[in-house]
């Protein structure tokens, strides 16, 4: 999970779960990857740190630190599972 701070005050995210832990090792630099993706597409605050919280999980079940290969529809599919709704 993750809190972010906005002129509306503290927002806490929801952890999205991993399907399998294989290693953590570069799961905050998949989270900063996604919050920043969502940021450069305009998304709100909280939308952004969700897709990050989707990128995080699915690093942890990746070997090595950089060891995540994925595309924009994994990634949709897995924000939709964990939240119920597409980002965009």
């Amino acid at each position: 999970g993750a809190s972010v701070l906005t002129a509306d005050g503290e927002a806490e995210v929801p952890p999205v779960p991993a399907e399998r832990t294989v290693d953590p090792t570069g799961a905050g630099d998949a989270f900063r990857a996604g919050l920043l993706f969502g940021c450069a597409r305009g998304l709100p605050l909280e939308t952004a740190a969700r897709i990050g919280n989707v990128l995080g999980s699915m690093k942890v079940a990746c070997d090595g630190p950089q060891g995540l290969a994925t595309d924009l529809a994994a990634v949709r599919e897995r924000y939709t599972r964990a939240f119920g709704a597409d980002f965009e």
